[in-house]
């Protein structure tokens, strides 16, 4: 039993008067139907071997005779972070977290934890910036912790720290996982950069949450820079307007001699933009570019035209192999990429569907731009985020720059539990990039690897855009 601690032990308040409880064979049940799901319909626990059915029969046995509905959901959260899947989550799970915010936020340059102020973006003390331990505990204790809940053993690097950023201000609940004692005031441990000198500053805990802003400042305006170079932002995946305003924003970025795609912190969402811009980077002779491939656990006995459209939609856009209204070339592409496919999971045939693809088309009359394309990438780029910088790796003139994608792809949707009325998201899609590589898990990993440093993060500088710009302009073709 000690192997599932980490989510059996919820150190949560007492139910209050008005928590909402459900009886013990009321979530039993619902833990019986998480069981079900997980078995019949989640895509990645069975490349990782986690021993689901024993976890959740060590949670049923712990369960009292009524059960908080709160503390279910943060035993769920914690439980389907150990499934390989980075989509996996408790819909609106912080939502239930007790109140006591921090009102610092912390930001990391070089492995270094740094304390400021998210609102002014000034440092919390600006002659020791760095966080050595937080009420006593060293900090990468509480990073440690902040990842094992919200991404898990299996999670990227990136993924781990893009979320438990943001978990790290949700200060009270922290502190109860971490065994510490609630206190008024938070102790900030901080040093300079030599760790010679050290400093103790104590922030009053914040009753209420303050709206999260950007963990980033980035810019958000494309235009053409100076020597020539273009400067695209995508700051958002999840943005049909954006999408819709690509040849527009591309219009005058055509005749630059470089140009940086900005897709730091762009998230997930749809694959709209990706599709609305990578036609300009492609020639007729490209042919159909089959940029990523999967396989589905749908429902048993799903007739094939709900196969052929389950994909077809914007967030995914993918076609199915056995669609027998496959466009001719696009069917001869895929052949030919699985002729010599060889998936890092070898997917299990009897559990999963026939491949899905997503598949981009040369589009006759697209400007083609021949002239070194650089994109910037981060710990905020995942899902159709993580697509698109992958369909742009390895492409010709392009040279990703930054720091490793999340690593999520899985067609996740929400599963009810009845009886709590939880709601749990979960992968049903085996995604692999076109190389074979799985996306959760690993990520994708820039060309030239480079990360924020603290002033970036302050909204001082943008050292990541100052460095491409210049190698843009050094590696621009030069004139006749």
């Amino acid at each position: 039993m000690t192997a599932f601690a980490a989510f059996l032990n919820n150190r949560l308040v007492e139910p209050g008067p008005l928590e909402r409880l459900i009886a013990a064979e009321e979530a039993r049940a619902d833990l019986e139907t998480l069981r079900e799901i997980i078995r019949t319909r989640h895509s990645y626990v069975a490349a990782v071997g986690y021993p689901y059915e024993r976890a959740i029969d060590a949670m049923a046995e712990r369960l009292p005779e009524r059960v908080s509905v709160r503390n279910l959901t943060l035993q769920v959260q914690k439980l389907v972070q150990h499934l390989g899947d980075s989509h996996a989550q408790v819909v609106d799970w912080m939502q239930v977290l007790p109140d006591g915010y921090s009102p610092v936020a912390i930001g990391i340059e070089h492995n270094l934890a740094f304390a400021y102020d998210p609102d002014t973006r000034r440092l919390l003390d600006g002659e020791h910036p760095f966080v050595r331990s937080i009420d006593g505990l060293p900090f990468f204790q509480w990073l440690e912790r902040a990842g094992d809940i919200t991404s898990g053993p299996y999670a990227s690097r990136s993924q781990r720290l893009a979320r438990s950023l943001r978990l790290l201000r949700h200060v009270s609940y922290m502190r109860r996982e971490l065994g510490l004692p609630a206190e008024p005031n938070i102790a900030f441990e901080l040093c300079d950069a030599s760790n010679h000198s050290v400093r103790t500053v104590m922030v009053p805990v914040a009753a209420a949450q303050m709206a999260p802003g950007p963990l980033l400042p980035l810019p958000t305006e494309s235009g053409i820079r100076p020597g020539n170079i273009g400067y695209l932002r995508i700051h958002s995946q999840n943005d049909s307007a954006l999408a819709a305003r690509i040849d527009q924003l591309m219009a005058p970025l055509r005749d630059t001699d470089a140009l940086i795609i900005d897709a730091r912190q762009c998230g997930g969402g749809t694959r709209e933009c990706l599709s609305a811009l990578f036609p300009y980077f492609m020639t007729p002779e490209d042919g159909p570019y089959i940029h990523n491939v999967a396989r589905l656990r749908a429902p048993a006995q799903t007739p094939l035209q709900t196969l052929i459209d389950l994909l077809k939609v914007d967030d995914k856009a993918m076609s199915y192999r056995a669609d027998p209204g496959l466009p001719a070339a696009d069917r001869m592409a895929l052949e030919a990429l699985l002729a010599g496919f060889e998936p890092q999971w070898q997917v299990p045939d009897d559990d999963f569907t026939d491949w899905y693809f997503g598949v981009l088309p040369a589009v006759a009359g697209k400007p083609h731009y021949d002239r070194p394309v650089y994109v910037l990438m981060d710990w905020g780029v995942g899902s159709a985020g993580d697509i698109f910088v992958s369909t742009f790796k390895g492409w010709r003139n392009v040279t990703l720059v930054g720091s490793a994608s999340n690593g999520r792809s899985g067609n996740s949707i929400p599963f009810l539990l009845p009886q709590s009325r939880i709601r749990v998201r979960l992968s049903t899609m085996a995604s692999f990039q076109k190389s074979g590589e799985m996306y959760d898990g690993f990520g994708i990993a820039p060309d030239i690897a480079m990360e924020a440093r603290m002033s970036d993060w302050l909204g001082k500088t943008d050292t990541i855009l100052d460095r491409v710009m210049a190698m843009a302009r050094r590696d621009r073709p030069k004139a006749a």
